[in-house]
């Protein structure tokens, strides 16, 4: 691992500060720690300490499979089904069309869709929703429709106003990362509420952090001091270099450790103690069928942050020509080849985060590992050069066959 400490150690040294610091992590699949390091400050304060390598952070969208894992949750608990239609729980979902281009004047026309969304779709990206930032969506939110569409919502749910739009394309029938997730979450409170009584923070601290140990990890960071106090300062790269990034927003905040403590156990030889042994299949089993337009469009997609994760170096996605799926809990590195610049070898589950966070789980290989720095943009350059030096460095210290 000399490399990344060395190339960290560079990065975070406060005469060059490209990254404010960083933090990297390797568990084996008993929970035993095998790699902890941490470099750099705790924030841009000329007086900050260094960096504690058990300083919390940020998930961003990294996170989004621990909400993934209480919805798994609650279909053990037969709340609902996997393939059930969730009318009874978002209705909004339901009076959804689908969107496609057309000649006329509005450029756009709208059908009903062929099926239902499912919890399914809404875990493997799979439902229909895009990110609302899609040209045939933009022609929509400029037309009567979508004119008609904002008056109706403008005391809806903010998930609701901001991404309940028409669909792209019917559920189940391709893959687009984007609104399924805030769904998801929507989903999770509206069948917490109505059937236990629970937040989802409560539900997830009670079900998933507090079974593992996770005693630094909270989707309330800012009523847990313990939590916030430790928190590693959130920076943007401006052209006078890193600064704080104001009025950030902070949630599902955990430590390196905790997260190590979840990638094990469902990496565990002997069961996981929070989900069901078909569960945990479902978080590493890829999900979109062979010859698929879903599997395609995955496999097509150019765009980083539309297509897979870690990000390569500059503008080359580190999975080109090396074939992916998707699995309820993130990318899955399919087929024989590995990752060219990550060393993310076949058989992998991994997904990143806005703030340049990254995790990465191999049931067969026995490792999860962690990288973690708080930065924005996504898939900083300079933040992904150090990412990478990490996952090849783990990957050939500890993640060997």
């Amino acid at each position: 691992m000399d490399s990344f400490e060395n190339a960290l150690a560079e990065a975070a040294n406060p005469s060059k500060r490209d990254l404010l610091g960083a933090i990297g992590l390797v568990v084996d699949n008993a929970g035993k720690v095998l790699y902890h390091h941490a470099a750099g400050n705790q924030s841009l304060a000329p007086s900050a300490p260094s960096l504690d390598p058990n300083s919390t952070f940020t998930l961003g969208s990294a996170g989004k499979f621990i909400t993934h894992i209480a919805l798994l949750q609650c279909i053990e608990r037969n709340l609902l089904g996997l393939n059930d239609p969730l009318s009874q729980w978002l209705p909004e979902l339901d009076v959804l069309q689908v969107i496609e281009s057309s000649s006329d004047e509005l450029g756009f026309a709208l059908r009903p869709p062929k099926s239902k969304i499912t919890a399914r779709h809404l875990l493997t990206h799979t439902s229909g929703l895009g990110g609302g930032d899609e040209p045939l969506i933009e022609l929509w939110r400029a037309s009567p429709a979508g004119a008609a569409h904002t008056a109706a919502t403008a005391d809806a749910h903010p998930i609701v106003k901001n991404f309940a739009h028409p669909l792209l394309f019917d559920p189940g029938a391709c893959y687009c990362y984007g609104g399924s997730a805030y769904f998801t979450g929507l989903l999770l409170t509206r069948l917490l509420e109505n059937s236990t009584k629970q937040t989802m923070g409560e539900f997830i601290q009670a079900n998933i952090f507090d079974p593992l140990g996770m005693r630094h990890s909270t989707l309330s960071p800012q009523t847990r001091e313990d939590v916030r106090e430790r928190l590693l300062q959130m920076v943007r790269r401006a052209p006078e270099g890193l600064v704080v990034l104001e009025q950030e927003t902070r949630d599902m905040a955990v430590s390196a450790p905790d997260l190590g403590l979840l990638l094990a156990d469902l990496i565990s030889p002997t069961g996981s103690k929070i989900l069901t042994p078909a569960s945990v299949d479902l978080l590493f089993a890829p999900q979109l069928a062979p010859g698929s337009k879903a599997l395609a469009d995955l496999n097509g997609a150019k765009e980083r942050e539309n297509y897979a994760a870690p990000a390569g170096i500059g503008a080359a996605p580190d999975t080109d020509g090396v074939a992916v799926n998707w699995s309820t809990a993130g990318l899955v590195v399919d087929g024989d080849r590995t990752l060219p610049v990550s060393a993310i070898p076949p058989g992998t589950v991994t997904w990143n985060g806005m703030p340049n966070v990254v995790w990465a789980m191999h049931r067969e290989r026995g490792v999860g590992m962690v990288f973690a720095t708080q930065l924005v943009p996504v898939d900083d350059d300079k933040a992904v050069t150090i990412m990478m030096e990490f996952l090849r460095g783990a990957w050939a210290t500890y993640g060997s066959p």
